[in-house]
């Protein structure tokens, strides 16, 4: 099991695993106590509870759970963390609704092109279940939302991998959590496996890489920082975008 991992000052970043790959939760310390951003794959709450216990925290530390969108190795431990925790849950409300009604998955999703996102599409939905266990959201957050801790995370709406995903841009960090828009595989950027909408992923990537940013989160692969972090994320965006 990975312990966390240290991003900037007051952030850890915690991989966890699950079918086929890993995702991560974040843990950002603050004088309140824990927020979280996502949860992880159900099952794997006792990871996010090591991992609360190696920075020398418990659930009843967690004050604040953000899910950036409902899909199953989101949002899949946030019914269990909720009821250990009490803490607030914020989300979108597209996305929220599902959550509420335990669905992971949209009808509309499907492999963004390429061979590897067609076989890793093809095998997550063979063996990856497509509801979770509902859970409740306390507070609706919508673009532009400004989340009141930490100095504020500003919720940025961006569409395509889930129609209701946000990405969070802490600009006390100069830090963007990007959720799944891109995942960070072998040194690169990539589009997820599955998208709900090609051309609003690619314009959503397009409005993230307007803002200024040092260091670079991801659902999925390890979270980057310097100086070079925005100019490849915009230069990635800019391809996509002249693709879609």
């Amino acid at each position: 099991m990975s312990a966390p991992r240290l991003i900037v000052p007051g952030l850890y970043e915690l991989r966890l695993s699950m079918p086929l790959s890993s995702v991560n939760v974040f843990f950002l310390l603050t004088a309140e106590g824990v927020t979280l951003i996502d949860t992880g794959y159900p099952d794997r709450g006792i990871g996010v509870l090591a991992g609360l216990s190696a920075l020398g925290r418990t659930s009843a530390d967690i004050r604040h759970i953000i899910v950036t969108h409902h899909h199953i190795d989101h949002a899949g431990n946030l019914a269990t963390l909720q009821t250990l925790s009490n803490a607030t849950v914020w989300m979108h409300p597209l996305d929220a609704e599902e959550v509420r009604h335990g669905r992971a998955l949209r009808p509309t999703i499907h492999n963004a092109p390429g061979w590897f996102n067609w076989l890793a599409a093809k095998l997550a939905a063979m063996i990856i279940p497509q509801t979770i266990t509902p859970a409740q959201v306390d507070q609706h957050v919508t673009d532009g939302t400004m989340i009141p801790f930490a100095g504020g995370l500003i919720a940025v709406h961006i569409p395509g991998h889930s129609t209701g995903q946000i990405a969070l841009y802490w600009p006390a960090q100069q830090t963007l959590f990007v959720a799944d828009a891109a995942v960070h595989r072998g040194k690169r950027l990539h589009m997820p496996p599955v998208l709900e909408d090609e051309t609003a992923n690619a314009a959503s990537l397009a409005r993230l890489a307007t803002y200024r940013f040092s260091t670079l989160c991801f659902g999925h692969g390890p979270a980057c920082s310097g100086p070079e972090v925005q100019r490849v994320f915009r230069q990635y965006a800019a391809t996509l975008a002249r693709q879609s």
